[in-house]
């Protein structure tokens, strides 16, 4: 619990931190931004987390003026690292732009790649 709890203060510290602000400027505008900082992690084969990850580019997010917000980050995993067959955790938290998110899921390939997605649908 403690390494979960760890991981989710770290990768949400890494996301929000190193990202720059996105504000939607009209009542139908969207806000893009791309190669900002983003902390991940290879998931293990039950769903939790294994080595962490950290990516500069491949990262992209889309914030509408609605409050829907899509947060997805690629990454290469390190030589060594990768699954011996593809792995997913979901339902951890996750910073996005708009704030706190458990709507996440996390994948990793055991050809080295990785994706984080986060999202928030918006006010209810």
């Amino acid at each position: 619990m403690r390494k979960l709890l760890s991981m989710t203060a770290l990768t949400l510290a890494l996301t929000v931190a190193t990202a720059p602000p996105a504000i939607s400027q009209s009542a139908n505008a969207a806000s893009i931004s791309k190669d900002f900082g983003c902390g991940g992690f290879v998931p293990t084969d039950t769903g939790g987390f294994g080595s962490f990850l950290i990516s500069f580019d491949g990262t992209h997010s889309v914030v509408t003026s609605s409050g829907v917000t899509s947060l997805i980050c690629k990454f290469d995993i390190p030589a060594g690292q990768e699954p011996a067959k593809a792995t997913h955790a979901s339902g951890f938290g996750c910073g996005t732009f708009l704030g706190f998110t458990t709507d996440s899921k996390m994948v990793a390939s055991p050809g080295g790649n990785a994706t984080l997605t986060c999202k928030i649908n918006g006010a209810p």
